[in-house]
């Protein structure tokens, strides 16, 4: 039996792959899929292992990255951003529309892939930085508030609340608000309904639509 597992680089097929990467275009080549067509197991896997050599380009490797790749991937430079758009939109179809999503439905560990997806989402968003505010810098508040999963407080960084209509066949629904680390709430949905929080840096997406429009005023 092969190997199996939530990680990247946790299967025989992203390992073989990963053996073959000599350069960035060989991730361009493995980020691919049929458009309207569910993704393959194995092809997913090669998806998931490209996204995790790029978020490494990021300068934020999984801990599960194999050294030699590690080593390579630090010649390649820091991926442009055509490539990270790329790389976020097949993760997603990977996570919504892929075989590999069915088959850790099945598994009984499949918070683990979940939770593997959801970490390598934050890895490949950019980071940032909140625009200046005149005045006195605030400390972000403290939320006390008990997530639903963990019982733990939600702290002060991510807030995330989720929302259960519930009708006692009365014809009055009411909305029930309850708060949950995203991570929590994740682990416990189906691998091809999580919660996918994608975020764009403005900066980036107005440079390259510049040197986009800088091409092909070139070309004309």
């Amino acid at each position: 039996m092969g190997a199996w597992g939530a990680g990247g680089f946790e299967n025989d097929t992203a390992l073989d792959f990963v053996a073959t990467i000599e350069r960035v275009d060989d991730l361009a080549a493995a980020l691919a899929s049929k458009p309207g067509e569910k993704i393959d197991a194995d092809t997913a896997s090669t998806i998931i292992a490209a996204a995790e050599c790029v978020a490494a380009m990021l300068g934020r490797p999984a801990d599960d990255i194999p050294e030699d790749l590690a080593v390579r991937l630090s010649g390649f430079g820091r991926p442009q951003a055509a490539l990270l758009e790329k790389t976020r939109n097949q993760v997603s179809l990977v996570i919504s529309h892929s075989e590999l999503s069915e088959l850790w439905a099945e598994a009984d560990n499949a918070d683990q892939f979940n939770l593997a997806m959801t970490g390598l989402i934050d890895r490949l968003n950019p980071d940032i930085k909140p625009q200046a505010k005149k005045g006195r810098k605030k400390k972000p508040p403290f939320n006390p508030s008990p997530c639903a999963f963990c019982n733990k407080p939600m702290g002060d960084h991510a807030f995330g609340m989720f929302e259960v209509l519930v009708d006692l066949g009365e014809g009055h629904p009411a909305r029930i608000g309850k708060w949950a680390h995203l991570s929590c709430l994740n682990a416990r949905l189906h691998p091809a309904h999580i919660v996918q929080v994608w975020r764009s840096d403005p900066d980036v997406i107005q440079a390259e639509v510049k040197r986009i429009l800088g091409r092909d005023n070139s070309e004309d």
